[in-house]
Protein backbone atom coordinates (compact mmCIF):
# COMPACT_ATOMS: atom_id res chain seq x y z
CA UNK A 1 0.00 0.00 0.00
CA UNK A 2 2.57 2.55 0.85
CA UNK A 3 4.17 1.80 -3.04
CA UNK A 4 1.06 2.73 -4.17
CA UNK A 5 0.66 6.10 -1.54
CA UNK A 6 4.31 7.15 -3.03
CA UNK A 7 3.05 6.92 -6.11
CA UNK A 8 0.00 8.44 -6.38
CA UNK A 9 1.86 12.01 -4.32
CA UNK A 10 4.20 11.93 -7.14
CA UNK A 11 1.53 11.86 -9.60
CA UNK A 12 -0.86 14.47 -7.38
CA UNK A 13 2.50 16.69 -7.66
CA UNK A 14 3.20 16.34 -10.96
CA UNK A 15 -0.37 17.14 -12.22
CA UNK A 16 -0.68 19.96 -9.96
CA UNK A 17 2.65 21.70 -10.83
CA UNK A 18 2.62 20.64 -14.80
CA UNK A 19 2.62 24.26 -16.19
CA UNK A 20 1.15 23.47 -19.73
CA UNK A 21 -2.34 21.75 -17.90
CA UNK A 22 -4.55 23.96 -17.24
CA UNK A 23 -8.00 22.73 -16.04
CA UNK A 24 -10.71 23.79 -17.51
CA UNK A 25 -13.39 26.14 -15.24
CA UNK A 26 -16.54 25.61 -17.23
CA UNK A 27 -19.76 24.93 -14.84
CA UNK A 28 -20.39 21.25 -14.41
CA UNK A 29 -23.05 20.74 -12.09
CA UNK A 30 -24.43 24.17 -10.86
CA UNK A 31 -21.93 26.34 -9.54
CA UNK A 32 -19.18 23.18 -9.63
CA UNK A 33 -16.50 23.36 -12.12
CA UNK A 34 -15.42 20.34 -13.14
CA UNK A 35 -11.55 22.59 -11.65
CA UNK A 36 -13.14 21.78 -8.27
CA UNK A 37 -14.55 18.32 -8.86
CA UNK A 38 -11.17 17.37 -10.32
CA UNK A 39 -9.39 18.73 -7.22
CA UNK A 40 -11.96 16.90 -4.82
CA UNK A 41 -11.51 13.54 -6.28
CA UNK A 42 -8.05 13.93 -6.02
CA UNK A 43 -7.55 14.42 -2.65
CA UNK A 44 -10.75 12.36 -1.69
CA UNK A 45 -8.61 9.48 -3.06
CA UNK A 46 -5.39 11.00 -1.82
CA UNK A 47 -7.31 10.83 2.00
CA UNK A 48 -8.70 7.68 1.31
CA UNK A 49 -5.50 5.96 0.14
CA UNK A 50 -3.77 7.64 3.16
CA UNK A 51 -6.19 5.82 5.46
CA UNK A 52 -5.96 2.62 4.21
CA UNK A 53 -2.04 2.58 4.64
CA UNK A 54 -2.51 3.54 8.13
CA UNK A 55 -5.47 3.18 9.48
CA UNK A 56 -5.88 0.10 11.62
CA UNK A 57 -9.13 -2.10 12.91
CA UNK A 58 -8.40 -0.17 16.49
CA UNK A 59 -7.20 3.08 15.17
CA UNK A 60 -8.97 6.12 16.59
CA UNK A 61 -10.76 8.63 14.51
CA UNK A 62 -7.60 11.37 15.90
CA UNK A 63 -5.73 9.46 13.15
CA UNK A 64 -8.13 10.46 10.62
CA UNK A 65 -8.42 14.19 11.60
CA UNK A 66 -5.02 13.97 11.14
CA UNK A 67 -4.72 12.62 7.79
CA UNK A 68 -7.65 15.09 6.85
CA UNK A 69 -5.65 18.12 8.37
CA UNK A 70 -2.65 16.72 6.57
CA UNK A 71 -4.20 16.52 3.05
CA UNK A 72 -5.68 19.70 3.48
CA UNK A 73 -2.58 21.36 4.34
CA UNK A 74 -0.87 19.25 1.40
CA UNK A 75 -3.34 20.80 -1.07
CA UNK A 76 -3.01 24.30 0.04
CA UNK A 77 0.70 24.06 0.00
CA UNK A 78 0.71 22.78 -3.53
CA UNK A 79 -1.24 25.87 -4.25
CA UNK A 80 1.08 27.82 -3.03
CA UNK A 81 3.70 26.18 -5.17
CA UNK A 82 1.30 26.67 -8.09
CA UNK A 83 2.21 30.29 -7.80
CA UNK A 84 5.51 30.35 -7.11
CA UNK A 85 7.08 28.00 -9.45
CA UNK A 86 5.17 28.01 -12.04
CA UNK A 87 4.15 31.22 -14.68
CA UNK A 88 0.79 30.24 -15.89
CA UNK A 89 -0.65 28.60 -12.53
CA UNK A 90 -1.66 30.43 -9.91
CA UNK A 91 -3.15 29.96 -6.38
CA UNK A 92 -6.92 29.69 -6.26
CA UNK A 93 -8.64 29.44 -2.58
CA UNK A 94 -11.73 28.01 -4.18
CA UNK A 95 -9.09 24.89 -5.65
CA UNK A 96 -7.78 24.72 -1.71
CA UNK A 97 -10.87 24.61 -0.31
CA UNK A 98 -12.10 21.88 -2.44
CA UNK A 99 -8.93 20.31 -1.67
CA UNK A 100 -9.63 20.24 2.11
CA UNK A 101 -13.50 18.96 0.97
CA UNK A 102 -12.45 15.88 -0.97
CA UNK A 103 -10.04 14.71 1.63
CA UNK A 104 -12.98 15.17 3.93
CA UNK A 105 -15.05 13.10 1.74
CA UNK A 106 -12.54 10.37 1.37
CA UNK A 107 -12.14 10.24 4.48
CA UNK A 108 -15.80 9.52 5.46
CA UNK A 109 -16.24 6.87 2.36
CA UNK A 110 -13.03 5.25 4.14
CA UNK A 111 -15.35 5.06 7.40
CA UNK A 112 -18.61 3.97 5.41
CA UNK A 113 -16.97 1.05 4.15
CA UNK A 114 -13.66 0.24 6.61
CA UNK A 115 -15.23 -3.27 7.89
CA UNK A 116 -14.98 -4.19 4.27
CA UNK A 117 -11.41 -3.27 4.22
CA UNK A 118 -10.33 -4.81 7.18
CA UNK A 119 -12.18 -7.86 6.18
CA UNK A 120 -10.09 -8.52 3.58
CA UNK A 121 -6.69 -7.59 5.38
Amino acid sequence: MMRLLILYLVILVFLTLNPWLLPSSHSAIGFLTWDMIAHASAYGVLSTVLLMTFIRKDSSLTLTALIILACGSSGILLEYCQYWFTSNRQLSLHDALSNFTGALLGAIAFWSIRGVVFKHR
